[in-house]
């Protein structure tokens, strides 16, 4: 299987550039007659960089692993970026996953608090239970 039917708009990318930066970011389009991908550059080790569309050579490119955001951070800045290039569809995924992880960190603290019991060496008090 050849790259360009790896690699598809949207998707995370991570390689180098012809002039030898690694860049990280989502492929905008695919040239097949060129062999190149239009990416848009979200993190790179060139600053000016950062922000703007590079042409890179396929065979120079691959696939990120897409992975779980455990870190709520991580999603707020996804989200921003959806935003950002106003990609709906992404958009909606990302809160749909946001408001899913509060409803579960919610539903985990209170479960610690209804499960909570003050316990000593005599045994449990009494203050507690109600």
């Amino acid at each position: 299987m050849n790259r360009e039917k790896m690699l598809a708009s949207s998707e995370w990318v991570m390689g180098k550039s012809k002039h030898g930066e690694l860049v990280q970011g989502f492929v905008e389009t695919v040239d097949s007659s060129r062999g190149i991908a239009h990416v848009f550059v979200v993190k790179s080790d060139n600053e000016e960089a950062i922000g703007r569309l590079a042409a890179i050579p396929l065979q120079r490119l691959e696939r990120m692993s897409t992975g779980t955001f455990d870190d709520l951070e991580q999603l707020h800045d996804l989200i921003e970026l959806a935003l950002v290039t106003k990609d709906k569809a992404w958009f909606m995924e990302l809160t749909a996953k946001l408001q899913e992880k509060q409803q579960t960190a919610s539903e985990r603290q209170s479960r610690k608090t209804r499960s909570f019991s003050a316990r000593n060496r005599l045994g449990t008090s009494a203050i507690w239970e109600q």
